[in-house]
């Protein structure tokens, strides 16, 4: 509760209940045995320019066409979302449990870092070590949690109409945005990074930050 004046201002801050894995899950680098049914899964994090390194992937055989992110506020489970790797289930790509007002891999942020880069989903967020906001719209909740870092926040729109709401909430709330000149058919922060790498891309990204609306 911040008191300015006789006003009374009230920044929401969410508070997340502990949730639970899908039945069986299991963190991917821990698995000793490869089953076949994880090869795929396997494949789709190495053809997305990812490395088991760069985060706490699950893998269940109770949903073995799935990988598992697990979602993480201050050390704890809060929920996670699976995706589909095969491409084909396109009505549900994603099955999530997911909290009101979470932003996804916010833990992450607490270092002496300068930016704090926030795009829309989770695979961008893992490619590029920053936090998502798991859909295209931002919630009071997240710019409260986002803010109360303390860091130069930098929005990374996706390349698509719900990109454009995203960057006027963005400037609003007097956050900075970048829109890299990606190179041709790339639309957001994964597919930049298949095509030219981690470096180039954050490259990109620092290059195009703008802080002024016009």
């Amino acid at each position: 509760l911040n008191e300015f004046n006789d006003n009374t201002q009230v920044n929401i801050i969410p508070t997340f209940i502990n949730k639970s894995l899908p039945p069986d899950a299991e963190p991917i680098n821990t698995i000793a045995s490869i089953p076949n049914e994880l090869v795929p899964t396997l494949q789709y994090i190495q053809n997305r320019s990812l490395f088991l390194e760069d985060y706490n992937f699950h893998w269940s055989p109770k949903m073995p066409d799935r990988l598992i992110i697990p979602f993480y506020f201050q050390n704890k489970l809060v929920g996670y979302t699976a995706r589909d790797v095969t491409n084909t289930n396109k009505k549900y790509r994603y099955i999530s449990e997911q909290q009101p007002g979470y932003v996804f891999n916010l833990d992450a942020q607490h270092d002496d870092r300068k930016f704090v880069i926030v795009c829309e989903g989770p695979i961008d967020a893992i490619s590029i070590n920053g936090c998502a906001l798991l859909g295209s719209d931002l919630k009071e909740q997240q710019i409260s949690l986002i803010q109360q870092l303390h860091k130069t926040i930098v929005l990374v729109p996706d390349k698509d109409k719900a990109g454009q709401k995203l960057v006027k909430q963005a400037l609003d709330n007097n956050w900075a945005v970048a829109m890299p000149d990606y190179p041709e058919n790339v639309k957001d922060i994964n597919d930049c990074i298949m095509k030219i790498g981690r470096l180039a891309t954050l490259f990109l990204i620092v290059n195009s930050i703008q802080s002024n609306k016009l």
